[in-house]
């Protein structure tokens, strides 16, 4: 679309122009008449009131113009179909105007979408996780009933009260890993990633599990380039990779080593656990990094609830990295962590 600064510019200047030249046939006629007739000044005057009634119409006909196209096009964000009516290419105050109120549309739209888009998943969080606590409220419930009956055996009582703790075990967990991911919801928007040393932060997660993984006679192996730095959050990465060790312990074969290893990239940095176990499927790799999902493998272990891999990937995507599982040889599995290099 034309310059409508350049229309109305043409229209005055063209305005003037006639004008200038009416005054001088006008003057013209004074000179050479004798005497100016009234009829004559009238249709000067007239001619006059026409001319700048014709260049106030055209003015106003553009500038209303303008102001349909604003409307329209403020009416068509409001709409969520956003319309352009005046040319971006062009270095115009419209132009100008159109793209800044377009970039706010985007700003604000985008905020609205993630916004949506984080209380769909906190509501789908809370359906699952009232779905999970939902099993052991009903079993100690039933089992609690249980003991109310007089003639019950004491062996038998004994073992009610074993599965009883086991439930309120579980509750616990849950508390706590849903603790930890809405922490991290509430975090997620904090997260600051930062270029730092990855050797203090793998040994801050080392130093967390090296108690339980003693329990179970695992000794922790690192290996690799110590000396690599990578973009990441230090407080949530720490966490990330104190669950695949976790996991190492909790699903890995008692007496056996854990290896951690350290790989730099051109573009990431790779950050290996592996333990020897029972290999995880394939069909179940995906699977694995969704919340409460506990493969073939997993309940056959009473502790966990199925939500620290899911933190994992998450933790891992928000830095702009991302986390993949395979079988290592024919021992166990390796899942590798990768994290932006810079």
């Amino acid at each position: 679309m034309p310059d409508n600064r350049k229309k109305i510019k043409r229209i005055t200047w063209l305005t003037a122009g006639i004008w200038f030249v009416s005054l001088f046939v006008f003057l013209l006629y004074c000179k050479n008449a004798e005497k100016v007739s009234i009829w004559g000044a009238a249709a000067y005057g007239i001619w006059n009131l026409f001319i700048f009634t014709a260049a106030y119409w055209k003015i106003s006909g553009i500038v209303n113009r303008v102001m349909e196209n604003v409307d329209h096009c403020i009416q068509s964000l409001i709409d969520g179909k956003p319309q352009q009516k005046f040319s971006m290419e062009e270095e115009t105050l419209l132009g100008k105007f159109q793209m800044q109120v377009m970039k706010l549309y985007h700003i604000m739209n985008g905020a609205r979408e993630a916004e949506e888009k984080m209380r769909k998943e906190m509501s789908e969080m809370i359906s699952d996780l009232i779905h999970q606590v939902n099993t052991p409220l009903t079993n100690i419930q039933m089992y609690s009933g249980f003991l109310t009956q007089d003639d019950l055996p004491g062996e038998e009582r004994m073992q009610i009260c074993e599965v009883i703790d086991s439930q309120v075990e579980k509750l616990g967990w849950f508390a706590e890993g849903f603790g930890k991911t809405m922490r991290l919801e509430e975090d997620v928007m904090q997260i600051s990633p930062k270029y730092q040393p990855i050797l203090p932060m793998v040994l801050g997660a080392i130093d967390q599990i090296a108690l339980k993984a003693q329990m179970n006679e695992n000794e922790i192996l690192l290996r690799g380039q110590q000396n690599i730095c990578a973009v990441y959050d230090r407080r949530w990465t720490e966490e990330a990779i104190f669950n695949l060790m976790d996991n190492a312990v909790k699903y890995g074969r008692r007496s056996s080593p854990i290896t951690v290893e350290m790989t730099a990239y051109n573009l990431f940095v790779r950050i290996d656990v592996c333990n020897w176990g029972d290999i995880i499927p394939k069909e179940e790799y995906n699977k694995i990094f969704t919340r409460f999902y506990r493969g073939g493998n997993a309940i056959q272990v009473k502790e966990g609830v199925g939500l620290g891999l899911y933190l994992t990937r998450k933790i891992v995507s928000e830095q702009g990295g991302y986390v993949k599982v395979g079988a290592d040889g024919k021992k166990g599995n390796m899942f590798s962590l990768f994290l932006k290099k810079a």
